[in-house]
């Protein structure tokens, strides 16, 4: 079932993935930037942004490793377009076609 399904988000026109392999990678750094800065913010001048930035930061995480963003989804649509090197799909998918293009 479960490689049926990957098969499925492979297909650009089945897929359910609409962030492209870039927007991903940014999102993933991003987000584990912003969760991160938890770890290195001085705890003796808590602030709003010392329990923010941290929540903030599972929104842009998870998009990237979902590869599935409800903003796109609302707005219809995609950073990730037709062409092999930009293919919406899953992200080993993704990285294969960024690496060796076809």
């Amino acid at each position: 079932m479960v490689q049926l399904l990957d098969k499925s988000l492979q297909n650009q026109s089945n897929a359910l993935q609409n962030i492209g392999i870039i927007d991903r990678m940014v999102r993933i750094i991003v987000g584990a930037a912003m969760i991160g800065s938890w770890f290195f913010y001085p705890v003796d001048t808590v602030t709003m942004w010392f329990v923010l930035l941290p929540l903030l930061g599972v929104f842009p995480l998870l998009t990237g490793i979902l590869g599935w963003c409800p903003t796109y989804a609302v707005f219809r649509t995609k950073s990730c377009g037709t062409d092999k090197r930009n293919s919406c799909g899953t992200f080993p998918d993704q990285l294969d076609h960024l690496i060796h293009p076809h």
